[in-house]
Protein backbone atom coordinates (compact mmCIF):
# COMPACT_ATOMS: atom_id res chain seq x y z
CA UNK A 1 0.00 0.00 0.00
CA UNK A 2 2.92 2.33 0.69
CA UNK A 3 5.09 3.45 -2.22
CA UNK A 4 8.35 5.35 -2.47
CA UNK A 5 6.55 8.32 -4.05
CA UNK A 6 3.92 8.33 -1.29
CA UNK A 7 6.62 8.52 1.38
CA UNK A 8 8.30 11.35 -0.53
CA UNK A 9 4.99 13.21 -0.71
CA UNK A 10 4.47 12.65 3.00
CA UNK A 11 7.96 13.98 3.78
CA UNK A 12 7.02 17.20 1.97
CA UNK A 13 3.69 17.37 3.83
CA UNK A 14 5.44 16.78 7.15
CA UNK A 15 7.69 19.77 6.52
CA UNK A 16 4.61 21.94 6.00
CA UNK A 17 2.91 20.56 9.12
CA UNK A 18 6.00 21.31 11.20
CA UNK A 19 6.04 24.88 9.81
CA UNK A 20 2.35 25.32 10.70
CA UNK A 21 2.95 23.95 14.19
CA UNK A 22 5.87 26.34 14.74
CA UNK A 23 3.94 29.38 13.48
CA UNK A 24 0.91 28.54 15.63
CA UNK A 25 3.05 28.01 18.74
CA UNK A 26 4.96 31.25 18.21
CA UNK A 27 1.81 33.32 17.62
CA UNK A 28 -0.46 31.55 20.14
CA UNK A 29 -2.90 30.18 17.57
CA UNK A 30 -4.95 27.03 18.13
CA UNK A 31 -4.87 24.40 15.39
CA UNK A 32 -6.00 20.78 15.12
CA UNK A 33 -5.05 17.90 12.88
CA UNK A 34 -8.36 16.99 11.22
CA UNK A 35 -9.93 14.19 9.17
CA UNK A 36 -7.39 11.68 7.81
CA UNK A 37 -4.50 13.45 9.52
CA UNK A 38 -6.17 13.03 12.91
CA UNK A 39 -6.97 9.42 12.01
CA UNK A 40 -3.37 8.83 10.98
CA UNK A 41 -2.08 10.34 14.22
CA UNK A 42 -4.27 8.10 16.38
CA UNK A 43 -4.16 4.87 14.35
CA UNK A 44 -0.66 5.05 12.85
CA UNK A 45 1.16 7.71 14.94
CA UNK A 46 1.75 9.55 11.67
CA UNK A 47 0.40 9.48 8.15
CA UNK A 48 -2.02 6.82 7.01
CA UNK A 49 0.43 4.73 4.92
CA UNK A 50 -1.27 5.47 1.57
CA UNK A 51 -2.35 9.07 2.33
CA UNK A 52 -1.16 11.83 0.00
CA UNK A 53 -2.68 14.86 1.73
CA UNK A 54 -2.93 16.49 5.16
CA UNK A 55 -5.60 18.55 6.90
CA UNK A 56 -5.60 21.05 9.75
CA UNK A 57 -8.30 23.34 11.08
CA UNK A 58 -8.30 26.50 13.16
CA UNK A 59 -11.11 28.24 15.06
CA UNK A 60 -12.33 31.15 12.95
CA UNK A 61 -10.56 33.93 14.94
CA UNK A 62 -7.24 32.07 14.71
CA UNK A 63 -7.85 31.15 11.07
CA UNK A 64 -8.41 34.81 10.19
CA UNK A 65 -5.19 35.74 11.99
CA UNK A 66 -3.27 33.08 10.09
CA UNK A 67 -4.73 34.19 6.74
CA UNK A 68 -3.70 37.77 7.45
CA UNK A 69 -0.11 37.04 8.50
CA UNK A 70 0.95 33.57 7.32
CA UNK A 71 3.09 34.85 4.48
CA UNK A 72 5.01 37.05 6.94
CA UNK A 73 5.38 34.27 9.50
CA UNK A 74 6.04 31.13 7.44
CA UNK A 75 9.65 30.13 6.73
CA UNK A 76 11.07 30.78 3.28
CA UNK A 77 9.78 28.34 0.70
CA UNK A 78 6.26 28.07 2.13
CA UNK A 79 3.24 30.25 1.40
CA UNK A 80 -0.47 30.44 2.12
CA UNK A 81 -2.95 30.66 -0.74
CA UNK A 82 -6.69 31.26 -0.40
CA UNK A 83 -9.63 32.66 -2.32
CA UNK A 84 -9.25 36.14 -0.86
CA UNK A 85 -5.61 36.27 -2.01
CA UNK A 86 -6.12 34.59 -5.39
CA UNK A 87 -9.65 34.45 -6.79
CA UNK A 88 -8.54 31.73 -9.23
CA UNK A 89 -7.98 29.40 -6.27
CA UNK A 90 -10.90 26.94 -6.35
CA UNK A 91 -11.76 26.14 -2.69
CA UNK A 92 -13.52 27.87 0.24
CA UNK A 93 -10.59 27.11 2.57
CA UNK A 94 -6.89 27.92 2.49
CA UNK A 95 -3.79 25.89 1.70
CA UNK A 96 -0.20 26.23 2.85
CA UNK A 97 2.05 25.00 0.08
CA UNK A 98 5.66 24.12 -0.57
CA UNK A 99 6.81 26.50 -3.33
CA UNK A 100 9.71 24.24 -4.33
CA UNK A 101 7.27 21.65 -5.69
CA UNK A 102 4.51 21.48 -8.32
CA UNK A 103 1.08 20.04 -7.57
CA UNK A 104 -2.00 20.02 -9.81
CA UNK A 105 -5.40 19.01 -8.49
CA UNK A 106 -7.16 15.90 -9.69
CA UNK A 107 -10.34 17.84 -10.51
CA UNK A 108 -10.74 19.83 -13.74
CA UNK A 109 -9.28 23.08 -12.41
CA UNK A 110 -6.21 24.58 -14.00
CA UNK A 111 -4.93 26.05 -10.71
CA UNK A 112 -1.24 25.20 -10.25
CA UNK A 113 0.48 25.38 -6.87
CA UNK A 114 2.90 23.54 -4.64
CA UNK A 115 2.41 20.44 -2.51
CA UNK A 116 -0.29 21.60 -0.04
CA UNK A 117 -1.68 21.09 3.43
CA UNK A 118 -5.38 22.01 3.54
CA UNK A 119 -6.21 24.61 6.21
CA UNK A 120 -9.88 24.82 7.23
CA UNK A 121 -11.77 27.44 9.23
CA UNK A 122 -13.86 26.07 12.08
CA UNK A 123 -16.98 28.19 12.46
CA UNK A 124 -19.84 28.50 14.89
CA UNK A 125 -23.15 26.84 14.03
CA UNK A 126 -26.73 27.44 15.12
CA UNK A 127 -28.73 24.81 17.02
CA UNK A 128 -31.85 25.76 15.04
CA UNK A 129 -32.24 22.97 12.48
CA UNK A 130 -34.20 25.10 9.96
CA UNK A 131 -31.67 27.94 10.01
CA UNK A 132 -28.94 25.34 9.71
CA UNK A 133 -30.64 23.75 6.68
CA UNK A 134 -30.95 27.16 4.99
CA UNK A 135 -27.31 27.92 5.79
CA UNK A 136 -26.04 24.72 4.19
CA UNK A 137 -28.31 25.06 1.15
CA UNK A 138 -26.80 28.47 0.41
CA UNK A 139 -23.25 27.23 1.08
CA UNK A 140 -23.66 24.18 -1.16
CA UNK A 141 -25.22 26.18 -3.99
CA UNK A 142 -22.51 28.87 -3.88
CA UNK A 143 -19.78 26.25 -3.76
CA UNK A 144 -21.23 24.64 -6.91
CA UNK A 145 -21.29 28.02 -8.63
CA UNK A 146 -17.60 28.48 -7.78
CA UNK A 147 -16.86 25.05 -9.22
CA UNK A 148 -18.53 25.88 -12.54
CA UNK A 149 -16.93 29.32 -12.55
CA UNK A 150 -13.40 27.89 -12.32
CA UNK A 151 -13.42 24.62 -14.24
CA UNK A 152 -12.31 24.57 -17.86
CA UNK A 153 -15.64 24.38 -19.76
CA UNK A 154 -14.08 22.56 -22.71
CA UNK A 155 -12.65 19.71 -20.62
CA UNK A 156 -16.20 18.32 -20.68
CA UNK A 157 -16.86 18.74 -24.41
CA UNK A 158 -19.67 20.97 -25.63
CA UNK A 159 -22.63 19.54 -23.74
CA UNK A 160 -24.61 20.69 -20.69
CA UNK A 161 -21.54 20.80 -18.42
CA UNK A 162 -19.80 23.17 -20.81
CA UNK A 163 -22.92 25.35 -21.14
CA UNK A 164 -23.34 25.57 -17.36
CA UNK A 165 -19.72 26.59 -16.88
CA UNK A 166 -19.90 29.29 -19.55
CA UNK A 167 -23.22 30.61 -18.18
CA UNK A 168 -21.92 30.84 -14.60
CA UNK A 169 -18.76 32.61 -15.81
CA UNK A 170 -20.89 35.16 -17.64
CA UNK A 171 -22.94 35.97 -14.52
CA UNK A 172 -20.58 35.50 -11.57
CA UNK A 173 -16.95 36.33 -10.91
CA UNK A 174 -14.85 33.95 -8.83
CA UNK A 175 -13.90 36.82 -6.52
CA UNK A 176 -17.56 37.57 -5.79
CA UNK A 177 -18.31 33.89 -5.11
CA UNK A 178 -15.34 33.57 -2.74
CA UNK A 179 -16.60 36.58 -0.78
CA UNK A 180 -20.10 35.09 -0.62
CA UNK A 181 -18.80 31.72 0.61
CA UNK A 182 -16.74 33.48 3.24
CA UNK A 183 -19.78 35.42 4.50
CA UNK A 184 -21.91 32.28 4.69
CA UNK A 185 -19.27 30.26 6.55
CA UNK A 186 -18.81 32.91 9.24
CA UNK A 187 -22.56 33.54 9.64
CA UNK A 188 -22.61 32.16 13.21
CA UNK A 189 -20.05 33.48 15.67
CA UNK A 190 -17.50 30.90 16.78
CA UNK A 191 -16.90 32.31 20.25
CA UNK A 192 -20.55 32.33 21.37
CA UNK A 193 -21.68 29.12 19.63
CA UNK A 194 -21.95 25.75 21.39
CA UNK A 195 -21.56 23.90 18.08
CA UNK A 196 -18.65 23.97 15.64
CA UNK A 197 -18.97 23.46 11.88
CA UNK A 198 -16.32 22.13 9.52
CA UNK A 199 -17.88 23.10 6.20
CA UNK A 200 -15.83 20.55 4.29
CA UNK A 201 -18.38 17.96 5.44
CA UNK A 202 -22.15 17.70 5.21
CA UNK A 203 -23.93 18.80 8.41
CA UNK A 204 -24.43 15.19 9.59
CA UNK A 205 -20.65 14.79 9.80
CA UNK A 206 -19.30 18.33 10.00
CA UNK A 207 -21.11 19.65 13.08
CA UNK A 208 -19.90 18.71 16.57
CA UNK A 209 -20.14 20.14 20.10
CA UNK A 210 -17.37 22.64 20.75
CA UNK A 211 -16.02 20.55 23.63
CA UNK A 212 -15.04 17.78 21.19
CA UNK A 213 -12.47 20.19 19.75
CA UNK A 214 -11.71 21.86 23.07
CA UNK A 215 -8.15 22.41 24.28
CA UNK A 216 -5.80 20.84 21.70
CA UNK A 217 -4.02 17.67 22.72
CA UNK A 218 -0.47 16.79 21.66
CA UNK A 219 -0.10 13.53 19.73
CA UNK A 220 2.90 11.72 18.23
CA UNK A 221 3.07 12.23 14.48
CA UNK A 222 5.96 10.66 12.59
CA UNK A 223 9.11 12.10 14.24
CA UNK A 224 7.43 15.03 16.03
CA UNK A 225 4.48 16.08 18.19
CA UNK A 226 1.51 17.88 16.65
CA UNK A 227 -1.89 18.86 18.06
CA UNK A 228 -5.33 17.48 17.42
CA UNK A 229 -8.79 17.70 18.97
CA UNK A 230 -9.38 17.33 22.69
CA UNK A 231 -11.59 14.24 22.20
CA UNK A 232 -10.12 12.37 19.21
CA UNK A 233 -12.06 9.15 19.86
CA UNK A 234 -15.41 11.00 19.78
CA UNK A 235 -14.34 13.01 16.72
CA UNK A 236 -13.13 9.99 14.73
CA UNK A 237 -16.11 7.78 15.61
CA UNK A 238 -18.42 10.56 14.46
CA UNK A 239 -16.61 10.77 11.10
CA UNK A 240 -15.64 7.16 10.43
CA UNK A 241 -17.43 4.80 12.80
CA UNK A 242 -14.98 2.00 13.67
CA UNK A 243 -11.95 4.05 12.68
CA UNK A 244 -9.41 1.46 13.83
CA UNK A 245 -10.57 -0.94 11.10
CA UNK A 246 -8.55 -0.63 7.88
CA UNK A 247 -10.54 0.07 4.69
CA UNK A 248 -11.14 -2.70 2.16
CA UNK A 249 -10.28 -0.41 -0.78
CA UNK A 250 -8.06 2.64 -1.07
CA UNK A 251 -9.24 6.10 -2.15
CA UNK A 252 -7.98 7.59 -5.44
CA UNK A 253 -4.96 9.90 -5.30
CA UNK A 254 -5.77 13.57 -4.82
CA UNK A 255 -3.65 14.92 -7.68
CA UNK A 256 -3.23 14.45 -11.41
CA UNK A 257 0.34 15.77 -11.53
CA UNK A 258 3.04 16.19 -8.91
CA UNK A 259 6.76 17.00 -9.15
CA UNK A 260 8.62 17.32 -5.87
CA UNK A 261 11.74 18.79 -7.53
CA UNK A 262 10.15 21.46 -9.73
CA UNK A 263 9.04 24.83 -8.27
CA UNK A 264 5.49 25.51 -9.42
CA UNK A 265 6.34 28.99 -10.71
CA UNK A 266 9.00 27.47 -12.96
CA UNK A 267 6.42 24.94 -14.18
CA UNK A 268 4.06 27.83 -15.03
CA UNK A 269 6.83 29.74 -16.81
CA UNK A 270 7.80 26.66 -18.82
CA UNK A 271 4.16 26.15 -19.76
CA UNK A 272 3.78 29.78 -20.86
CA UNK A 273 6.91 29.54 -23.00
CA UNK A 274 5.56 26.62 -25.03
Amino acid sequence: METIQTRQLQASLLGILKAINKVCEEHHLTYYLLAGSCLGAIRHQGFIPWDDDADVGLPRPDYDELIAHANEWLPEGYELVSGDKNSHYPYPFARIQDCSTTYILRRSFDFVGGMPVDVYPLDGMTENKWKRKWHYMRFSWTKKLLYFCLIDPYKHGHGLHCLLAKTVRAIWSADRLHRKLNRIQREYDYESASLVADHDYKPSKGILPKEVYGVPTKVPFEDTLLTTVCQPDCYLRHLYGNYMELPKSLPPQNYRFVDLQLPYRQYQNDLSAK
